[in-house]
């Protein structure tokens, strides 16, 4: 059953534009049970749904972590 966390962009490194949302979910998308990805650069805040089956919490963020940004799970 899939699981949706979202995360919040902490770092010195914002999210800007509609270019930044598509490489977050370009990023994302590629990693294996990653079902659904929606960044919003108003909000700072980055939703995925995902099959735990498949892939990690851990595995999200480090991916975000890869590509520039430093994210904290949201309450």
């Amino acid at each position: 059953m899939p699981e949706q966390i979202n995360f919040i962009v902490t770092g010195a490194e914002q999210l800007h534009c509609v270019g930044c949302e598509t490489r977050i979910q370009f990023a994302l998308q590629r990693l294996t049970g990653v079902q659904h990805v929606a960044p919003d650069f108003r909000t700072q805040c980055v939703a995925v749904q995902f099959d735990p089956a498949q892939v990690s919490v851990h595995q999200v963020r480090q991916r975000l972590e890869e590509i520039g940004f430093e994210v904290e799970v949201s309450s």
